[in-house]
């Protein structure tokens, strides 16, 4: 099912693992954005629109082996699981 949201998405993206032994959870599901612009209805890039990932920060337990000691630590890490449309960002300069 998330293949045929991203692929009706106006910010399509696909999905890459990230898997990683000493961290649980050992697999996480990445997505990127296929496009840095929005597509309008006809599938045309939108130059109006930018296509942003939406990020969310997850909690994980990281295994760290020193000698015969085993430990976890609680690490933060960035997880995007989707894309969005925004305006673009304006900068004004004077003169």
């Amino acid at each position: 099912m998330l293949t045929d949201i991203s692929s009706r998405s106006l910010t399509p993206w696909d999905s890459s693992v990230d898997t990683d032994v000493n961290r649980n959870p050992e697999v996480i599901v990445q997505a990127n954005c296929l496009h840095s612009m929005c597509l309008d209805s006809e599938g045309q890039k939108d130059l109006r629109l930018n296509s942003i990932p939406i990020r969310h920060q997850i909690l994980v337990l990281r295994r760290e082996q020193k000698g015969c000691s085993l430990k976890y630590k609680l690490e933060k890490q960035w997880v995007t699981f989707g894309c969005t449309c925004v305006r673009p960002a304006v900068s004004y300069v004077s003169y």
